[in-house]
């Protein structure tokens, strides 16, 4: 028996109008996706509860096979990428832009947006990066591919290739195996 929430159906997903949408995708019903119109998600995609995406301004784009767990926030109006296989853990947030924290400028989305700004730029997370749960990535951030971020990281800045990191702030602390690539092409040889 199953109490969650189920997932949307194919014909309610292709009435709404995304910019694109893959084939196999899954949404939860209790998932909030705003300005779908500015949304792109590939194929194999899955999206779970209470997961909230914002693409007021800009595209948020979502690759094949990610995965994006439950009670995840992306703030994506800067714009936002997830490359295939990449995937986020429960409770991350990512943020393209933030409120001013030095007094130069007003806080709060009730103002207009003259007198408000802060940090802003387009997030990447590139191929088979995964983030850890309860996570917070920063704007201006790319995450390069294969790379790892572990559970309550705070991530200020890019990261580059096939690295494990963790802390507040981030750091490297090893090199991260790529055997995840023979996997892939084993994956592209049963699909085939």
């Amino acid at each position: 028996m199953h109490l969650g929430s189920t997932f949307y159906d194919e014909t309610e997903l292709r009435s709404l109008p995304f910019r694109h949408l893959g084939s196999n995708v899954k949404i939860k019903r209790t998932a909030g996706l705003f300005f779908v119109e500015n949304i792109s998600i590939m194929d194999d995609a899955r999206i779970d509860d209470f997961t909230i995406i914002v693409a007021s301004r800009e595209h948020v784009e979502i690759g094949c096979n990610v995965h994006i767990a439950s009670q995840c926030y992306i703030s994506g109006s800067d714009g936002f990428v997830m490359e295939d296989f990449s995937g986020l853990a429960p409770g991350v947030k990512i943020y393209t832009s933030s409120d001013d924290y030095t007094g130069e400028k007003m806080t709060n989305p009730t103002l207009p947006r003259h007198l408000i700004g802060g940090p802003a730029g387009k997030v990447v997370l590139r191929k088979h990066v995964i983030i850890g749960s309860n996570s917070v990535v920063l704007p201006k951030v790319t995450i390069e591919e294969g790379s790892s971020v572990g559970s309550l990281s705070l991530v200020n800045k890019s990261l580059p290739a096939w690295g494990v990191y963790a802390g507040i702030p981030v750091r490297r602390l090893r090199d991260r195996s790529q055997n995840l690539l023979i996997l892939e092409k084993e994956l592209g040889a049963s699909r085939a």
